[in-house]
């Protein structure tokens, strides 16, 4: 079982954990595609990293209700090339994921995770239902994962819209922890408390999404683990500290240069 993901040097603090957590529960080396790390960064990690080039601008922005959302639609062209170099089974997972223990999941050959019922819309996927910060991947899926990558080269997509669209074609939605038929594929669906965790609960997983990975949160956040507590809570308090010093700060500059009448 290998440990994959892919990053840049705004991740580079939660790569470093991310490795660290698989280095204590593997024993190994993640793997780490490198879709722009510096030099130093590269060779401090305990990581084979390995770099990609890919023909999508993964970077760009896709918004839907006015609410943007990163395309991240470099992700296929990373496990493509993984099958291409190892044969061993692997989880793919977002840089600023980490684990709180060794998983190693049989009985199927792909594993994705859904989002918490509430947020899911299934009659429109146009987020995707999924989230694809955690997937399983226990064999090559060829199939499915060039149809991935021609998903992903679709305008104004996301990686997980891309999946959510394609594994729709024989997935019901609204049923959990169930194997799928997928032309072929047995397709395995997890709920993402368990192993994409980012209520930083209980899960297998934490998934250290959104204003969670902000270095300083994160860090917090982190060294806050295997204490007596609530790392959810303390990561909204210290969300709402952050947001209260942008704001005091944002109050100083206006009030140095605009004249108090």
């Amino acid at each position: 079982m290998n440990i994959v993901t892919t990053g840049d040097s705004k991740f580079f603090h939660c790569i470093k954990g991310l490795a660290k957590s698989v280095r204590s529960f593997y024993d190994k080396q993640m793997i780490v595609y490198d879709i722009g790390l510096s030099e130093k960064e590269k060779s401090s990690l305990d990581a084979h990293v390995i770099s990609i080039d890919v023909d999508v601008d993964f970077y760009n922005y896709t918004t839907f209700k006015k609410v943007p959302f990163i395309q991240a639609t470099h992700k296929p062209f990373c496990v493509k090339h993984y099958f291409e170099n190892y044969s061993e089974p692997m989880i793919l997972v977002d840089a600023d994921c980490l684990f709180m223990e060794k998983i190693e999941e049989r009985g199927f050959d792909v594993g994705v995770t859904l989002k918490p019922r509430k947020s899911i819309d299934t009659s429109n996927h146009y987020t995707g239902v999924l989230n694809s910060g955690v997937i399983f991947f226990n064999t090559n899926a060829g199939e499915l994962i060039s149809r991935w990558i021609e998903e992903c080269r679709k305008p104004n997509t996301t990686d997980q819209k891309a999946l959510t669209d394609i594994l729709s074609e024989t997935i019901d939605w609204k049923y959990y922890d169930k194997i799928y038929d997928w032309h072929g594929l047995k397709i395995k669906v997890f709920k993402t408390d368990e192993y994409n965790d980012y209520y930083l609960k209980n899960g297998k997983i934490f998934h250290f999404k959104g204003e969670r990975h902000k270095e300083n949160i994160y860090k917090k956040l982190v060294d806050a683990i295997g204490q007596d507590v609530d790392i959810y809570c303390l990561f909204k308090q210290l969300a709402k500290e952050q947001k209260n010093s942008w704001l005091r700060s944002l109050l100083l500059r206006l009030r140095s240069v605009v004249p108090i009448l």
